[in-house]
Parts: structure tokens; C-alpha cells; sequence
């Protein structure tokens, strides 16, 4: 006697394929969410330890911070020795402390939509930026500003009034990464990068500029950004968030915007004056 073979029927078919679908589009951005707070949690982490490493070149500097970059403004950086090859190229913030962590790794934020550059180290990218009143550059010869030499003032850790309300870092893009006019296969690491090496505000891209999100700080994956503060601790915010004790405007030389969604990090360092022109840092 022949055995009848079961199987679905073609509706059997459609409801299961539709079930499956159901559970898809509920799975996913919930998989999608959980990548997501994983690579957050990952690049506080990074950003932790990067700030380690700035208070170990703080103990070994005399409790100065480092300048944030070295590059002269009338373009003769390597004739007068302010970039070598011993600093790969013009000295940042970043090369500067990578002896206490001896991983540029640390330096990229899983959430950081930016391409990858080469470099001596292999292919990397920064994902952090300092705060330009706090680590102040760039030093020096230059002739933009209209002066033979730049008086950069850094800060040492005791001249910070409030040093737990203090940014030191943003988790931002960095525009320097997007240069098309790489002449040299290393150019953005060795060079171009000094100029792209601090935060000016916390302003989202799209404040910025809708189309470029290496422009500002990318709040869009996550929802929020991390920051970095003198005192050593992390914690993120959301875009928007007005750090109390900062000045609302985009740049040292802008008026204040009370309808502005950021506060200004930036500092005047080719005027000679120090940080009296700079955005303030709080107070107590």
C-alpha cells in the first residue's frame, strides 16, 4: 500500500515565510542595538585608557599637558626641524602619548563611520579629538598669524580650575582623515593630521554640515558620544547636551548663541595672548 507524502500547502508556505519575516523585523534592530552598545562600551574603554596614557605624559612632563601639534605656518615644518622622521612626520597629541599604550589601536571608536589611513603603523584612523582650550597648539614658527613665533600656553593639571568638568576629549571624527590631496601614501598620518587634531565644539554634524559627518561629533549611530574629562573619567552625552561652565558659540572668536545645541572647546592660539582669548573652561 502506497504511503501518501505529506507537505505544505502553498498558504502553510506564505504563513510561515510571513512568521519568519514578523520575527526578523523584530530581531534585528534589536541584534543591531546590542552591536551598537557593545561598540560604545568598547570605544569608553579605548577612551579610558587614552586618558591614562595623558596622565602618565603629564607625571613624566612636570603635570604639563602636550601641546596638540607642532607644525610651522609657513610651510618649512621639516627644514626647521619642528617634523622629522623621528616623530613620524609633525609631532600631535596622539604620537606624543602613544608611548604609554603602544597601540594606536586605542585611538579608533568602533561606532566611527570614518575610513581607515596609512600609515607607519599600518592602516589606522582617530576617533578622538582633544579639547582645544585644554591641549592648546599648534607651536612653532608661523607667519599666518602675523607673527614670527607662536606663544602657545599649555596648561599643567593644577591651573585647571575644575578639572571634573573639564572635556579633554571628544569622541569625534576627524576631518583630516577626508583630505583628497594626498601627495605621499603616508601624508594624512605624518603631516595633515596636526590640523585636524582638536575639537573646536561639541556640535553634531549636522549643526555643521548635514553632508559631512567627519565635520562634527556623530551622534547618530548610538545616540550619544563619549567625552573625556581632565579629571580621568568618561561618560556619554547626548547631542544637544549644554556642559555647564562653557560658553554657547562655535568658536573663541564667535558671540554666544543661546539657541546653539553645543558649547565651544575652541582657543586662540596664534594670537600670542594664551588662553585669556580661549573658550572658557568652568570655573569653580
Amino acid at each position: 500500500m502506497n504511503k501518501k507524502q505529506g507537505a505544505f500547502t502553498l498558504i502553510e508556505l506564505l504563513v510561515v515565510i510571513a512568521i519568519i519575516a514578523i520575527l526578523a523585523a523584530i530581531l534585528f534592530p534589536v541584534f543591531a542595538q546590542a552591536k551598537a552598545s557593545a561598540k560604545k562600551i568598547a570605544s569608553i574603554s579605548n577612551m579610558k585608557q587614552v586618558l591614562s596614557a595623558v596622565n602618565l605624559y603629564v607625571i613624566d612632563s612636570d603635570d604639563t599637558y602636550m601641546k596638540r601639534g607642532t607644525m610651522n605656518g609657513n610651510g618649512q615644518s621639516w627644514t626647521t626641524g619642528s617634523c622629522s622622521a623621528d616623530t613620524w612626520g609633525c609631532p600631535t597629541w596622539d604620537k606624543l602619548i602613544y608611548p604609554y599604550q603602544k597601540s594606536y589601536q586605542l585611538f579608533e571608536a568602533g561606532l566611527d563611520r570614518s575610513p581607515r589611513k596609512p600609515s607607519n603603523l599600518g592602516e589606522i584612523k582617530r576617533s578622538y579629538r582633544v579639547a582645544s582650550n585644554l591641549i592648546r597648539g599648534v607651536g612653532g614658527v608661523n607667519t599666518w598669524g602675523g607673527t614670527t613665533e607662536t606663544n602657545v600656553q599649555v596648561y599643567s593639571t593644577t591651573a585647571i580650575p575644575v578639572p571634573a568638568s573639564s572635556i579633554l576629549l571628544t569622541e569625534q571624527r576627524n576631518e583630516a582623515q577626508f583630505y583628497t590631496n594626498d601627495y605621499w601614501i603616508w601624508s594624512t598620518f605624518w603631516e595633515q593630521w596636526v590640523w585636524g587634531a582638536g575639537s573646536r565644539n561639541t556640535l553634531a554634524y549636522e549643526d555643521v554640515n548635514v553632508n559631512q559627518f567627519w565635520s562634527g561629533i556623530d551622534y547618530k549611530t548610538a545616540g550619544t558620544a563619549g567625552f573625556g574629562f581632565a579629571d580621568g573619567h568618561v561618560k556619554s552625552f547626548p547631542r544637544g547636551y549644554l556642559f555647564p561652565g562653557y560658553r554657547q558659540s562655535r568658536a573663541f572668536n564667535q558671540a554666544v548663541d543661546p539657541t546653539l545645541k553645543g558649547v565651544c572647546l575652541d582657543a586662540d592660539d596664534f594670537s600670542g595672548n594664551g588662553p585669556a582669548n580661549d573658550c572658557p573652561l568652568p570655573q569653580q
